[in-house]
């Protein structure tokens, strides 16, 4: 590249400084006036901005060795600033400014809107300069008529205004468009250094340390603290190793500070006419299984240890994995839907027990329409993590590694929250990775149901009521059995029924027979109504006038419930006795 390269700005107009007075020419910015300041014939400044409001470098210009006008003037202390450029990491060229401070260069891949330039310029300055220095370019957006402002170039007459290379020495104008063409970067790459500095930018040194050394734990993991303890022995008073360590290492080892996207970084949001937004073609969501559980979606099974959660979850997973109904019919599946079965808490050899009365029952499923993942099968016998991204990534890509096998997008069951997550089941921030993964993983078109336990208050999981915001589903599990019952009896009932009608959300009983066979069942309740229905209607049956509250007292139930049961006793199409 050329010089003029290396400082391409606005092409039209230009400025020129002569004994103390500044000239704008409006005139075509050639090569000719670039060659022409090197030889020291004229002293050309450069407007950055362009009049799209882009621009391909930007400058910080650095005069503190000078801002306290109480003092003499200093000499810049030009190792400070490359120092602290090394331990940061920067992209950066110091050039002597002709006040005698410095012009730090940031040289990008091509035009960028300059607001972003700007911004970026900012945040690096705010770690290096001690004072308020001024960026180049210095407006975010032109007014119509307005020119914008010049920076003084480089290399007045070859050797004035030089480039300084990482150890202090001054370089040539050759040698120094070799240095920063070794430093040029992309818009891109430039998105980590927004840790450099809060959105306030607050001054201070402990503000400053706190908003490098969280930038420096992202970039250097390493040697992070190492190169926070070398920035802080940059300042004039540097905090005491002591503080330092009590203060800012402290705090940041224990969290991870995020960089917070801004408003000017994120595309503007989408809003729609109804009609507009019925026409998307948007993609209708299958059933997975019929007024029930849609495709893209994600469910709770929730239940206390030991009332069937896993078993009736199992039935429910080999029923759709070969496209058969689930309960009589009550549940059916158009055609069959590969499953992964994550299980954080078996034995292994519990799912053999489990799926094998299944197997018999329906047949081995299609090759890799069922798949089960068994922590104890895994490294250390652990799956990792699911609130972090290593455990949610190995998850994502083994249901990714079976879409390519099956050609359909899994069902997730996730057996059980607790087990495969140490997540602080009351706070909602710590439930919020695992939520936002669920709801990323429903984005990509995976159906996920996650198996957990009932609270001991609150009607539906255990923990944050933030957990179920997000879901499609939920059903609460309990036991509709007696010990000793050869079935296991279970009631289901509705704690959130997004999609589904009314009428598909009423309480039901259902039983399984351990031989691979769920099927709906008569509630213990409504079996109990309908033995004191007949006992009511003996004692009623000779038509003797008889007060409901005697009826209760010689049935030892409550006068309401003798109420509630007469009441269906009319309703049915034959009455029977006499009641008051």
């Amino acid at each position: 590249m050329s010089f003029k390269t290396y400082f391409s700005g606005r092409d039209d107009v230009y400025i020129l400084f002569n004994d103390g007075v500044y000239q704008t020419v409006k005139g075509a910015v050639t090569k000719e006036l670039f060659q022409q300041h090197l030889e020291g014939e004229i002293s050309l400044g450069i407007i950055p901005i362009t009049k799209d409001n882009t621009c391909r470098f930007g400058i910080i210009d650095d005069d503190s060795h000078k801002s306290d006008k109480s003092k003499p003037v200093q000499a810049y202390d030009y190792n400070k600033l490359l120092k602290r450029i090394d331990l940061l990491g920067l992209p950066l060229t110091v050039y002597k400014s002709k006040s005698g401070g410095a012009h730090i260069k940031l040289l990008l891949d091509k035009h960028y809107p300059a607001y972003k330039v700007r911004k970026i310029l900012k945040k690096m300055a705010y770690q290096l300069c001690d004072g308020t220095p001024e960026i180049f370019p210095k407006q975010d957006k032109l007014n119509p008529g307005e020119t914008g402002s010049a920076i003084n170039l480089p290399y007045h007459n070859g050797n004035t205004r030089v480039a300084i290379d990482d150890a202090g020495n001054a370089l040539n104008p050759i040698d120094a468009m070799v240095y920063e063409g070794n430093r040029w970067c992309t818009m891109d790459e430039l998105k980590p250094y927004n840790l450099l500095a809060t959105k306030e930018m607050k001054e201070g040194r402990n503000n400053k340390l706190f908003s490098a050394a969280s930038f420096l734990k992202r970039q250097f993991p390493n040697e992070w603290e190492d190169n926070i303890k070398k920035l802080n022995n940059t300042f004039d008073e540097p905090l005491p190793a002591d503080e330092l360590d009590r203060t800012v290492i402290s705090s940041v080892t224990r969290k991870d500070y995020f960089d917070k996207p801004e408003i000017e970084d994120m595309p503007e949001l989408k809003s729609f006419d109804v009609t507009a937004y019925r026409n998307l073609d948007i993609e209708k969501p299958d059933w997975i299984s019929a007024k029930f559980i849609k495709e893209k979606s994600i469910n709770f099974v929730f239940a206390e240890k030991g009332k069937g959660k896993t078993e009736f979850c199992i039935g429910f997973a080999f029923s759709v994995a070969h496209g058969l109904p689930f309960l009589n019919g009550k549940y059916n599946a158009e055609y069959a839907w590969p499953v992964q079965y994550v299980d954080g808490e078996m034995d292994a050899y519990d799912m053999i027990e489990r799926t094998s009365p299944y197997i018999h029952a329906f047949g081995q499923p299609q090759k890799d329409f069922f798949q089960i993942c068994n922590f104890s099968l895994q490294k250390d016998q652990t799956i990792p993590d699911i609130k972090d991204e290593v455990g949610q990534g190995l998850i994502q890509r083994m249901l990714e590694r079976q879409e390519a096998s099956t050609g359909k997008k899994p069902i997730l069951f996730l057996d059980n929250l607790r087990s495969l997550s140490n997540y602080v089941e009351n706070d909602s921030d710590s439930w919020r990775p695992i939520g936002v993964w669920l709801k990323n993983l429903r984005g990509l078109g995976y159906t996920i149901i996650v198996i957990d336990h009932t609270g001991k208050a609150a009607p539906g999981p255990r923990g944050t009521s933030s957990k179920t915001d997000w879901a499609n589903v939920c059903i609460k599990i309990e036991s509709d059995g007696k010990r000793g019952d050869k079935l296991m009896k279970c009631k289901i009932s509705f704690d959130k029924a997004r999609g589904l009608r009314p009428e598909d959300t009423a309480e039901y009983s259902c039983s399984y027979d351990f031989e691979g066979n769920w099927n709906l069942a008569t509630s213990n309740k409504d079996l109990e109504d309908e033995e004191y229905i007949e006992q009511i209607k003996i004692i009623t049956a000779d038509g003797a006038k008889i007060t409901q509250k005697a009826i209760a007292d010689e049935l030892g139930i409550s006068v309401g419930k003798v109420n509630s049961l007469i009441k269906k006793i009319k309703a049915a199409p034959k009455k029977t006795g006499v009641f008051n």
